[in-house]
């Protein structure tokens, strides 16, 4: 009776483990995330950076990864991939933004979704994510600042003469966005208008 009760602990132990192993929680690409519809399964132990362990001094401390399993997708875990769901919130994979390796916490999800992350040091994502002009030169952009991803799933970084374009056809925020005289570290503040943004586009 005994060796019965435990064979049978054993085998709902197993079944709950390869349970985990099996549950969706990886997103390979924005329209997964869209439509919180996650494909891939990992295992992994997500780990809040400490200021021990940021990228520069005054930097963001964002999350990483450890014990991925299995170890075989710790590449494609770490640089691949979109983004990761933990519980109900989404972490989206900061390497293919500015190729540097860790995630940062989606703080809304909506018509405009947005995060705080990591500053893009090289010229090319500069000039992808809007940091810089075609015909500007690489800068020097410390520490934290605020993405937005628009509905295409373009990132952009977020600074306040693009936000009045965001909110463009909204004239009252866009004018409150303009009288607020926003600087590029008020990412808080440019949050809220997003945020307001985003109730009147439900």
């Amino acid at each position: 009776m005994k060796k019965t009760i435990l064979t049978s602990i054993l085998v709902l132990f197993g079944l709950i483990l390869f349970g985990q192993s099996n549950t969706k929680n990886g997103f390979s690409n924005y329209l997964e995330f869209k439509n919180n519809e996650p494909t891939l399964s990992f295992e992994f132990e997500l780990v809040q950076r400490t200021t021990k362990d940021v990228f520069m001094t005054g930097g963001i401390e964002n999350f990483k990864l450890k014990k991925i399993t299995p170890s075989t997708e710790k590449e494609t875990v770490e640089k691949n991939i979109w983004g990761l769901k933990v519980g109900n919130s989404v972490y989206i994979n900061s390497y293919p933004i500015i190729k540097k390796k860790g995630y940062n916490l989606i703080i809304e999800k909506g018509y405009y979704t947005y995060f705080i992350g990591e500053p893009a040091w090289y010229e090319k994502e500069q000039r992808e994510l809007g940091i810089i002009k075609p015909n500007e030169k690489q800068i020097a952009v410390c520490c934290q600042v605020g993405y937005v991803i628009l509905p295409d799933g373009t990132i952009k970084f977020l600074k306040p003469e693009l936000l009045v374009e965001l909110c463009s056809d909204n004239q009252e925020i866009a004018n409150e966005i303009k009288n607020a005289n926003l600087k590029i570290e008020d990412v808080p503040k440019m949050f809220d208008f997003l945020k307001k943004y985003n109730l009147t586009k439900k």
